[in-house]
């Protein structure tokens, strides 16, 4: 499979994933565990992305653009409907930039870098990063008396490791699939731990509520293992189609999807 079919495949997935989230009465439950596989497929694009990329600045500064835009869209769309039934609180692209921005770090410590564009100095970097993730996480926690939306809202304009969807959770795994994607063993090794993990919280969870059936009604994360055979067929091709299409078509399903939302929650 090349970089474009993956994506493909990640937006549909994504698509009925956001389906059973904004519509849980109408749809059905299994939508959302095929959606597990989505982000997963987004991550490994974003890791071959980042290893391919001619300028890693111009494509983190796309990702951040689109992690700003989605931030300030949600906002606004919180303060005009404060009681939606379901909240919007969507933005991968956030995760995506501090995966990314990680990556181009620790990369940058290796001498053996064969990019042109390795850090000079990677533990200033490493620590400038680390300021200003605790800066804003601080920031951020101020504002939870106002709503969770200002914290999404700040986490827009500057990601960070706590608010960005899926939190440090998601960005582990971002940094897992790149640095094992090289290997197919190392992918599987790495992929298939971390989701046994996944499937050990879930357990625990739901131990913890004494019903072992919320494995599959509420704590379903696990299934996102359905995704490593896709990216073990990745092919190191890109494929045909326009990247761009997917930073305009996320933010504009998710929002068509809320609007849709709150008018039938408003007619039931």
């Amino acid at each position: 499979m090349s970089t474009s079919a993956l994506k493909w495949t990640a937006l549909v997935l994504m698509v009925l994933d956001h389906l059973g989230e904004f519509f849980p009465v109408q749809i059905p439950l299994w939508f959302r565990y095929l959606g597990r596989m989505s982000a997963p497929l987004f991550l490994f694009c974003l890791a071959v992305g980042m290893r391919k990329t001619r300028s890693r600045t111009r494509y983190i500064k796309r990702l951040w653009i689109g992690s700003a835009v989605m931030g300030s869209g949600n906002l606004l769309l919180t303060l005009f409907y404060p009681n939606a039934p379901v909240a919007v609180s969507n933005n991968i692209l956030s995760t995506m930039v501090v995966i990314a921005v990680l990556i181009w770090i620790f990369e940058s410590f290796d001498d053996n870098y064969q990019r042109t564009d390795r850090l000079k100095r990677p533990e200033a970097a490493l620590g400038i990063f680390a300021a200003v993730q605790v800066l804003v996480i601080v920031m951020s926690n101020l504002t939870l008396g106002q709503g969770k939306q200002w914290a999404r809202f700040i986490n827009g304009l500057i990601p960070n490791i706590a608010f960005c969807e899926g939190s440090i959770d998601v960005v582990l795994l971002g940094l897992i699939l790149y640095f094992c994607m090289n290997s197919s063993k190392r992918l599987c090794i790495g992929y298939i731990i971390y989701c046994g993990l996944q499937l050990y919280s879930s357990f625990s969870r739901s131990l913890s509520y004494g019903q072992l059936n919320y494995m599959v009604q509420y704590f379903y994360q696990w299934m996102m293992i359905g995704s490593l055979p896709m990216m073990l067929l990745y092919n190191g091709r890109k494929g045909k189609g326009n990247g761009k299409f997917f930073y305009f078509f996320y933010p504009a399903h998710i929002w068509i999807f809320f609007l849709l939302s709150n008018l039938m929650g408003k007619t039931r």
